[in-house]
């Protein structure tokens, strides 16, 4: 696969060559500052936008030319990446040679109606579907207090510094907010104030007509010089203790550690290794100690949210073993200043391996190389090289760079907080 970057119309095109797939794949990216109204507005209108568009003014109508395209896809999405709200607008097709001639332009032009043309009445969106979506996104939101996973996630953001954008989260009161005309000024913040990308994968050449088709709708493109990475250095040392009372049935405790003074080399590569050791497989140390050997978990993993400059334990627990399991996951994380040859070995080995079976799908490609744009990072085989070059003094040296800061102990039943 050979990797093509080129700027036209001002827009950053990334072009993965490849002849191994049947299709084509493109995403579309629109990046802008988030803020605690917007990440709402956007994943209404992300949702919108995919239901109907002014040549096709229902969803039927889009889903009969999706299947006369032969069964070309559309997909949208919307979701924060360090201070930034990212929507992403996404086609797949196959090529001509397996269909028929024009067939991919025809979806490649449907794909702009949908992002460029909506249907628009009097500078406002349709009513009607704007209801039906605006309704189905507060049942959601609704519910999230009966899903104690979402729920609990919710909760520990709302214990972290609320001027930190990964606290920004959608909630009904914004939501109530949003009309069909303030939606629609939303979209056309989005058109011309985004910073926009687009990624294309498949047997292509850079200079086709169907990039052309997509990049020569951007009128505008902003460039934002905010770091991507969210800054956590600033915080209080210091482990807080917090609970509360869920909805559902399960209890889950999170323990939220801020990474602090990492570069980017600890960020991108020592991290993921440092993850999967403490709680990113079957082998891991908090399954081995939680799990296995201790019996006080039905699940227990850690993730990695490196735009925000955090990692995160999250286990399902009953109720009498918060305490012990709190302790012994507190335990872990200080003896991971000793790691072993092996633990690092088998951790590149699980990370090499699941970013080579990610290449196996076209869409996966996509969004991989959109993140390395993100993140400053290099083509597969490039960061492959540099992750076998972490040692066992990189991982040690950064345990001390995992704070724990806050505990949040979400005990199931009802409540009325």
């Amino acid at each position: 696969m050979k990797i093509i970057k080129k700027k036209i119309n001002n827009v950053l095109v990334t072009l993965l060559k490849t002849n191994k797939f049947k299709s084509i794949t493109a995403t579309l990216y629109f990046k802008s500052l988030a803020t605690k109204e917007n990440i709402t507005k956007r994943r209404i209108l992300k949702n919108l936008l995919m239901e109907s568009c002014n040549k096709y003014d229902t969803h039927e109508k889009l889903y009969i030319n999706s299947l006369e395209n032969y069964d070309a896809y559309y997909s949208s999405s919307a979701g924060r990446y360090g201070p930034y709200v990212i929507n992403s607008f996404t086609f797949a097709s196959l090529v001509d040679k397996y269909t028929k001639e024009g067939n991919l332009k025809k979806v490649v032009s449907t794909f702009c109606e949908i992002i460029f043309n909506p249907l628009i009445k009097n500078k406002a969106f349709y009513k009607e579907p704007f209801d039906v979506i605006k309704n189905s996104y507060r049942s959601f939101l609704e519910k999230i207090k009966e899903d104690s996973s979402s729920y609990a996630e919710k909760m520990v953001l709302k214990n972290l510094n609320q001027k930190k954008p990964y606290t920004f989260m959608s909630e009904i009161k914004y939501l109530d907010e949003i009309t069909t005309s303030s939606l629609y000024e939303e979209y056309l913040y989005m058109i011309n104030n985004s910073e926009v990308e687009l990624v294309i994968a498949g047997d292509i050449e850079i200079d086709d007509e169907i990039i052309k088709m997509i990049v020569f709708k951007i009128k505008k493109n902003r460039k934002y010089e905010n770091a991507l990475i969210i800054n956590n250095d600033d915080e209080k040392d210091g482990l807080i203790i917090k609970k509360g009372k869920g909805y559902g049935t399960q209890n889950i405790l999170t323990i939220e550690c801020y990474l602090k003074n990492v570069s980017h080399f600890e960020l991108n590569y020592v991290a993921p290794i440092y993850r999967i050791i403490l709680g990113g497989a079957s082998s891991s140390r908090l399954f081995s100690t939680i799990r296995e050997k201790n019996s006080l978990a039905y699940y227990v993993f850690a993730r990695l949210e490196k735009d925000d400059s955090l990692m995160e334990i999250i286990m399902g627990i009953e109720k009498e073993n918060y305490e012990k399991a709190l302790n012994l996951t507190l335990e872990c994380l200080d003896k991971m200043n000793d790691v072993s040859l092996k633990e690092v070995q088998e951790a590149k080995k699980t990370i090499i391996t699941s970013l080579l079976d990610s290449q196996d799908e076209i869409l996966n490609i996509t969004g991989r190389q959109h993140n390395a744009n993100l993140f400053d990072l290099p083509d597969i085989n490039t960061y492959i090289t540099n992750l076998k070059k972490v040692n066992i003094t990189d991982v040690i040296n950064f345990s001390s760079k995992v704070k724990p800061c806050l505990s949040y102990f979400l005990e199931g039943g009802s409540s009325n907080e």
